[in-house]
């Protein structure tokens, strides 16, 4: 019996063709998604870093016998920039008579750490207040 041409059960060359394509779009999705992914998590991890630097450059001057006010600045890890200022934190609505004032003071400290993540800048910072004995 003499086979037809029409009859075979194949695919032709623009059907693979179009699939490729297909499949092509798909992974070049996926792949994208994760390189996506993968650079959230790496500034993630660059965030928190930085929180910590902060967090550690906000605890030094307590541990200090006395706060001074003043600015400090340096670099953690080669990449970290880190600036820390003490100044003395004056309240306007505190009562004006403060017996404590010759001996406690209130001090804002505020820490700021940048960094650069490919070129762009990026910066987090922190501040508080601590009561701390006024210095001699």
């Amino acid at each position: 019996m003499p086979r037809s041409y029409g009859s075979n059960r194949g695919f032709t060359l623009i059907e693979v063709a179009v699939a490729l394509a297909i499949v092509a779009l798909a992974v070049g999705a996926v792949a994208g998604v994760l390189s996506s992914g993968l650079l959230g998590t790496r500034v993630a991890g660059d965030v928190d870093a930085a929180l910590a630097v902060a967090q550690e450059k906000l605890a030094e001057p307590e541990a200090a016998a006395a706060m001074r006010p003043g600015h400090a600045e340096g670099v953690f890890a080669e990449r970290f920039e880190w600036r820390r200022t003490v100044s003395p934190y004056d309240d306007e609505a505190a009562p004006s008579p403060d017996p404590l004032a010759t001996v406690l003071r209130l001090y804002r400290i505020e820490v700021a750490v940048a960094w650069r993540d490919g070129h762009r800048r990026r910066q987090v910072a922190l501040s508080t207040l601590r009561l701390a004995p006024v210095p001699p």
